[in-house]
């Protein structure tokens, strides 16, 4: 790709975010004071957005629709103009939209140029998304001093959010990118204090004393504030995209070599090359895939992405367990899925470029093999193997899914939990008698659609069948003290099933 329309593009999205920080200012201000630079924002965005023609479109097909969003953009403006849209609402157009659809077909074109080194792209993607969620508080906190802070806890929650992925996310890049890079963040820090301020704004989010924050600063100087920074930020991301390129020599070997694959995805290469998702494919297929793959890791409890966030990278547990959940403003959570170590995370809005549907949380320490999801999706397109292995994935989940939705509509509460030992005693391979509970009770009752409670209730009656619960471990009798239990999909894992040692031999079809 012609190095000025990737540059282009990059200006683009920088000033369509100062757009939105100024649309989110003028929506949440009493007054006009704010709209002569908001016009003279929109103005700059247009000059931008001619430039966009040059964009390579025959190398994706991302770049004619966005295009057309991009032409629309002067009819959203007059609703905003007018009033006529809410700050959330146009938050979510320009994010949802205009912003993140751009910053996918940046990392499409730059991961997918041949010229490119792919650390260096991982590293160059992982700011744009540090910078992205630099841009997203400064649209979000003017909300700091328009609403009481103390009663919307919907803002609060997300906007600790957006710090926190915005924290991983730094964090992320800065262990990526080379000493270079490493010493123009560095330097930026030493010389502007805007850097400083912004930490203690954060702090204070993180914190909770968001209440205090909001008297102390006007929406006004948290954008001034957030801009200045953004700005810094554009001009050492501008010098990075330009370096993309590694200089070829003589030394570089034609063929592919696990030194092109980061070191910690080298630590899992014996387990990413079992997952069934990996079976049978082309050795140079895989490593083409996991020169651009990162092993991430989150702390127990920190989020991994949020409902409506767009699916960037595809995601594959290593190690940990890992929540799916709907949540609602008032905290309230509807678990659908826990996920263990082996399994990777909804397929589905690979294929369809779409948001994610639910939040996913750390339930434990984890570690997350992760893809660009352009990457995945442009080996699933060209590999017939590959498009095999993860269409059988997404049909395995699906029955997965329908098997639990059985349990919570159709079993009893005793059903249920007796399935979820049998279930956890069947992937530890049927070799021990002595299950340690994966995680919280309250979580486990949550997935099995009960209050803690009532799991608890459940725990203690099935004493009276032998099966002890001590703690966090539960001790059966015998190998086939959970039989009862069983069920056609259960079966289907259990090495007794079909023979003259299953004692329950109607589970296949129950």
């Amino acid at each position: 790709m012609a190095a000025k329309a990737f540059e282009n593009i990059n200006d683009f999205i920088h000033e369509v975010q100062k757009e939105r920080g100024l649309v989110a200012l003028f929506l949440r201000s009493a007054g006009d004071a704010s709209s002569d630079d908001m016009e003279a924002q929109f103005a700059v965005v247009d000059r931008q957005a001619e430039l966009l023609d040059g964009l390579p479109k025959k190398n994706s097909p991302r770049i004619e629709p966005f295009l057309n969003t991009v032409r629309y953009l002067p009819s959203k403006r007059k609703y905003a103009i007018a009033r006529m849209l809410n700050p959330a609402e146009a938050l979510a157009f320009y994010t949802r939209d205009i912003v993140n659809p751009a910053i996918e077909i940046v990392q499409e074109l730059a991961v997918l140029d041949p010229a490119n080194y792919p650390a260096k792209v991982s590293a160059f993607v992982h700011f744009l998304q540090w910078k992205e969620r630099v841009g997203l508080e400064r649209a979000l906190g003017t909300q700091l001093v328009s609403f009481d802070y103390r009663d919307s806890s919907d803002f609060r929650g997300r906007l600790e959010y957006i710090v926190s992925e915005q924290q991983a996310y730094e964090r992320m890049f800065l262990a990526l990118v080379d000493e270079e890079g490493r010493r123009a963040i560095e330097t930026l820090r030493r010389e502007h204090d805007v850097f400083r301020r912004i930490e203690d704004l954060n702090r204070a989010v993180m914190n909770k004393s968001g209440a205090k924050l909001a008297e102390t600063i006007t929406a006004a100087e948290w954008f001034r504030l957030f801009t200045i920074k953004m700005d810094l930020l554009h001009e050492v991301g501008r010098s990075f995209a330009a370096n993309l390129a590694m200089m070829k020599s003589e030394a570089t070997p034609p063929v592919l070599e696990a030194t092109d694959v980061e070191s910690g995805v080298r630590g899992y290469r014996e387990m990413i090359q079992a997952l069934p998702l990996f079976a049978g494919l082309d050795a140079e297929l895989l490593k083409s895939l996991m020169k651009y793959a990162r092993v991430v890791t989150h702390g127990k409890g920190a989020m991994i992405f949020m409902q409506g966030e767009q699916a960037a990278r595809f995601y594959i547990i290593l190690e940990g367990w890992v929540k799916l959940f709907k949540g609602n403003v008032e905290g309230q959570e509807s678990i659908l899925q826990v996920m263990p170590a082996g399994e990777s995370l909804l397929e589905t809005v690979i294929f369809s470029n779409a948001p994610f549907p639910v939040s996913a949380q750390a339930v434990e320490d984890v570690k997350l093999l992760s893809i660009p999801a352009s990457i995945v999706r442009e080996k699933l397109q060209n590999n017939k193997e590959f498009a095999i292995n993860m269409l059988a994935t997404v049909a395995g989940r699906s029955q997965a899914l329908i098997s639990q939705f059985e349990q919570l509509t159709l079993k009893t509460v005793t059903q249920r939990v007796g399935w979820f030992l049998l279930k956890l005693f069947l992937e530890n391979g049927e070799r021990t008698q002595n299950l340690k509970l994966p995680y919280d009770k309250a979580l486990i009752a949550g997935y099995l659609g009960m209050k803690p409670e009532t799991f608890s209730r459940t725990l203690q009656a099935l004493k009276e069948q032998g099966i002890d619960i001590e703690r966090n471990t539960v001790s059966l009798p015998d190998v086939f003290a959970l039989c009862d239990f069983c069920d056609m999909d259960l079966a289907a894992k259990c090495s007794r099933a079909g023979t003259e040692d299953c004692p329950n031999p109607d589970c296949s079809n129950a």
